[in-house]
């Protein structure tokens, strides 16, 4: 085979892929709310059925993290049931949510349910990279992320609306598993439901509630934010021609994630070695710590009345560049 061949190869095997891809991304219409995509913001909720039609679809990059989710949901199902002999019914079963009016507010389902001494329990299998699934260890680390919680409100919805006492998360980094209890949370699930009912009354007028602070981060990646935020956006902005910039913006997008799970495993890696002065790890790392003692201002200890004495104003520029 010559060289010019194999490059041609190349060529073609990326340009297929990406088509195979690039043709399984697809909008659908939507009437209800899902119970997998109960987001943080309430305008959201409202855009994702409203403007179904409108929504960014995503790249084929996402579409390839999706399928290989699909492909190992089926996997662990392998491994669980033919390899250790756990029976998996109920697969896919659809489950509805409705209002106090008895209309149908929100559709979902779970991924199956295990049939263990006579019972059938809930499980949602959830697969991610090894660096995510190292950093979930308790159903409590579920409320760092966005992304996590949605998986939270999915269960517990599933839990409440077939009056299921507890279920199961079954997480997966495309090896080995990791098995993390879930019990029914009242007091979540009537917030879940708060939202739902109010979303779904501005959803009834054709209406939009307020948007949230883009300083939270939520807006950067939404997908309908090309019609949310454009109102704002077009109200005196700005407009700078500048590619050098643009091109700058594009990098930094590129690298964000990357500086997020650099973080969060810093803090994961450094925790372990609180209170140990020095530590050998295999053949090529070492690891020194010391206790450091700072000074500072405890405002707790100074009375109420005193504190305008020891407050003056400061001035700052708080920058949000969220991609449109």
């Amino acid at each position: 085979m010559t060289l010019k061949n194999t490059e041609n190869l190349v060529d073609e095997i990326i340009v297929r892929r990406k088509k195979y891809l690039s043709d399984k991304i697809k909008s659908y219409p939507v009437t209800n709310f899902r119970a997998s995509d109960i987001h943080e913001c309430d305008r959201y909720m409202v855009h994702s059925v409203l403007d179904w039609q409108q929504r960014a679809l995503h790249d084929e990059g996402l579409q390839a993290i999706f399928d290989a989710g699909n492909k190992e949901e089926a996997n662990v199902k392998n491994r669980l049931g033919y390899e250790i002999g756990l029976e998996f019914v109920e697969q896919q079963k659809p489950f509805e949510i409705k209002n106090k009016d008895g209309e149908v507010i929100c559709r979902g389902h779970i991924d199956g349910k295990i049939y263990f001494n006579g019972e059938a329990i809930p499980a949602e299998i959830k697969s991610m990279n090894e660096n995510v699934f190292n950093g979930i260890k308790t159903i409590d680390d579920f409320q760092k992320k966005p992304l996590h919680r949605k998986y939270l409100r999915q269960m517990q919805l599933y839990l409440f609306g077939n009056n299921e006492e507890a279920g199961l998360f079954i997480l997966s980094n495309f090896r080995t598993e990791k098995i993390i209890p879930v019990i029914l949370d009242y007091a979540e699930c009537e917030q879940i439901l708060q939202k739902l009912e109010r979303c779904w009354g501005f959803l009834k007028k054709k209406e939009y509630p307020d948007r949230i602070d883009p300083c939270k981060g939520l807006c950067e990646k939404c997908p309908f934010s090309h019609i949310c935020l454009p109102e704002i956006n077009n109200k005196g902005a700005q407009f700078i021609d500048n590619a050098e910039l643009e091109a700058s913006l594009e990098r930094r997008n590129e690298l964000e994630p990357l500086v997020k799970e650099y973080d969060e495993l810093d803090k994961s890696v450094k925790k372990t070695f609180n209170g140990i002065p020095e530590a050998f790890i295999g053949k090529d790392w070492f690891v020194k710590g010391k206790e450091v003692i700072t000074n500072r201002i405890n405002k707790d200890l100074i009375p109420s009345e005193e504190l305008p004495k020891y407050q003056e104003k400061s001035s700052s520029w708080r920058v949000t560049i969220t991609k449109l």
